[in-house]
C-alpha cells in the first residue's frame, strides 16, 4: 500500500495478471517471474495478485524466502504450503498414494505423522519428493485454481531452487499460477541457471517493474508533498516506489513548512533506517574496490568528475568508469545525505578516504547509478559527453 492508499501505475502489470489468472480458470497452468530491484513494486504487486485471486474464487498460497533460512530445505515451499497442507481435511490426501504421502512427509513438517524415519533420516533421489509436490499441487488444484507466489526467491535455499527448477520443467498438470518474485542481482548462478532455461522453453514469462514515471510519483506522495517537492523526490529517488515513499514521509516530518516552489531541496531531511538498510543490502554486493571508488565518487559531488574522483580514490579514471558499470545495474539509492550507511575504506586507502569513512556510500552510488538523465549529468553515461577538468 502506498502512500496514495491504493496502488499507482502498473496498468499493463495488472492487465497481464488478469490475463494469468483468467488462463487458470480455462484449466492451463503457467509461471511468472516479477523482477525488478529492491522496493520496485514485487511484493505490493503480488498483494494486488492475492486480491484478485480471491476475488475469483482461486486458492492463494503465498511464501517468502529469507537470508536467515538458506540452510533449511525446502523452506520457501515449507513457508507457502505448510500451514496449508496441515489444514486439509486428511482425506483429501488419501487420494494420493502412500508413496506420494511418504515423500511430501520429507518435505512439509505438518505431514511428519506419515513419514518413514528411515527415508526422512536418509534422503535420496530428491526427485521423488519434486514429484510428490507436484502432485499435491495438481491435488490442490482439482476444486479450485491455485495460485502460488514466492517471493524473495533470491535467498531460496538449493533444494526450493531445484524444486522451482523441476516445477518449470515439468508444470503441473492442473491450473496452477507459481509466481516467483527475485532481484535479478542478487540470484546466485544455480537460480539464474534455472530460470534462464525456463525462460528459454517457454515455460517461464517475465515481468521486470520498471521505476514509476514523474506523473506517478507525484501520485503516489500527493498525500503529504505538492508542486516542487515531489519533483525534488523523484529525482532523489529515481522512481522507486519504495524510497519515494519513505523518503516523503521522512521529508515530510523533517520540513513540514516545505515553500511549494520548485527551488527545493532535501537539505536536514536523514535518509530512512528502512532505506539505508536496504541501500547497505545492495551495497554489500560491490567488491571493496568498486566501493572505495564509489567514496571518491561522494567526495567529487553530485555529478562528479572522473579525473576527480579517480584522484580522490586513488584510482585511475578507468578504474572510476569500470566501478560505474558494476555498480549502476544496482537499486537506484534515495538521497544526497552523506552520514548514512557507513563503509569503512580499504586498508591502504588515503586519509581523506579514511576521514570520510563515515560518509554514506548511498550518495555514492547516486553518484554513478544507472538512468538515462542522471547518468548524462555525471558525464559518464551512455552517449555522454564526457567532462574533464582542467590543469
Amino acid at each position: 500500500m502506498g502512500v496514495s492508499g491504493h496502488l499507482v501505475g502498473r496498468a499493463e502489470e495488472l492487465g497481464s495478471l488478469d490475463h494469468l489468472l483468467a488462463r487458470l480458470d480455462e484449466g492451463e497452468s503457467a509461471a511468472l517471474e516479477l523482477a525488478g530491484e529492491p522496493g520496485i513494486g514485487k511484493t505490493r504487486l503480488i498483494s494486488e495478485l492475492a486480491a484478485r485471486a480471491d476475488a475469483r474464487g482461486h486458492t492463494m498460497l503465498t511464501g517468502r524466502a529469507t537470508e536467515l533460512e538458506r540452510d533449511l530445505p525446502f523452506s520457501v515451499f515449507v513457508d507457502a504450503l505448510d500451514e496449508y497442507v496441515q489444514a486439509l481435511d486428511p482425506r483429501r490426501l488419501d487420494a494420493l498414494d502412500e508413496g506420494v504421502r511418504l515423500e511430501l512427509a520429507t518435505v512439509f513438517p505438518s505431514l511428519q505423522a506419515h513419514a518413514d524415519r528411515r527415508r526422512v533420516a536418509m534422503q535420496e533421489e530428491r526427485y521423488r519428493s519434486y514429484r510428490a509436490v507436484r502432485l499435491l499441487l495438481e491435488l490442490l488444484a482439482r476444486r479450485q485454481p491455485v495460485v502460488l507466489a514466492l517471493d524473495d526467491v533470491h535467498w531460496a535455499d538449493p533444494a526450493s531452487v531445484e524444486l522451482l527448477g523441476t516445477l518449470l520443467q515439468r508444470p503441473p498438470s492442473a491450473p496452477v499460477l507459481t509466481v516467483l518474485a527475485v532481484r535479478p542481482r542478487q540470484r546466485d548462478a544455480r537460480l539464474a541457471a534455472t530460470v534462464e532455461r525456463a525462460h528459454r522453453a517457454g515455460t517461464l514469462e517475465r515481468m521486470e517493474l520498471a521505476p514509476l514515471t514523474p506523473d506517478e510519483a507525484r501520485e503516489l506522495v500527493a498525500a503529504i508533498v505538492v508542486g516542487g517537492k515531489a519533483g525534488v523526490l523523484y529525482d532523489e529517488t529515481g522512481g522507486n516506489p519504495f524510497y519515494l515513499e519513505q523518503l516523503a514521509r521522512s521529508a515530510s516530518r523533517a520540513a513540514p513548512s516545505w515553500p511549494s516552489s520548485a527551488a527545493v531541496s532535501l537539505e536536514g531531511v536523514d535518509v530512512p533506517p528502512v532505506v539505508a538498510a536496504a541501500l547497505g543490502e545492495e551495497l554489500a554486493l560491490l567488491s571493496d574496490e568498486t566501493r572505495l571508488v564509489l567514496e571518491g565518487a561522494s567526495i567529487a559531488g553530485d555529478p562528479f568528475d572522473p579525473e576527480l574522483a579517480a584522484a580522490a580514490a586513488g584510482v585511475s579514471e578507468t578504474d572510476v568508469l569500470d566501478a560505474r558499470r558494476a555498480a549502476s545495474p544496482r537499486s537506484r539509492p534515495p538521497h544526497g545525505r552523506t552520514e548514512t550507511v557507513p563503509v569503512s575504506p580499504p586498508a591502504g586507502s588515503s586519509r581523506r578516504l579514511r576521514a570520510d569513512a563515515g560518509r554514506s556510500t548511498a550518495r555514492s552510488a547516486r553518484a554513478v547509478r544507472t538512468g538515462a538523465p542522471r547518468a548524462r549529468r555525471t558525464g559518464i553515461g551512455p552517449g555522454a559527453p564526457r567532462r574533464v577538468r582542467g590543469p
